[in-house]
């Protein structure tokens, strides 16, 4: 039987460096795109996957997007139970869904506005 060499496969201190990294980056990219998008930032297409601890409802709807000036919560979703919740709270999942549906109000305000 043929030994693995798991040599080349980073350490489990290694992964979890790359992910936090990996997760400061998306954070900083919904902020700059919701920054950039202001008034017509809409997240209302977002479905969360995994729901933070602070929420009970499968079924609720982004009611407010907020820039803070607080650079370690730089961003907060409302929800429709009034509950708030930070991008420290999503999963890494659904940060990345919430990136691509505010990239992608981003192309369609950009879209709107070349027509």
């Amino acid at each position: 039987m043929a030994t693995s060499d798991f040599s080349a496969l980073p350490t489990a201190d290694e992964f979890v460096s790359r992910l936090d990294d990996f997760r400061d980056t998306i954070k900083g990219a919904i902020v700059q795109v919701v920054t950039e998008l202001g008034d017509d930032a809409d997240a209302s297409d977002f479905d969360l996957r995994f729901l933070p601890l602070t929420l009970t409802e499968s079924d609720l709807e982004i009611t407010a997007i907020t820039l803070n000036d607080d650079e370690s919560d730089p961003l907060t979703l409302s929800f429709s139970d009034d509950s708030d919740v930070e991008l420290d709270e999503l999963s890494t999942d659904d940060l990345v869904s919430l990136y691509q549906v505010m990239r992608d109000a981003a192309d369609e305000s950009m879209d709107e506005d070349d027509d």
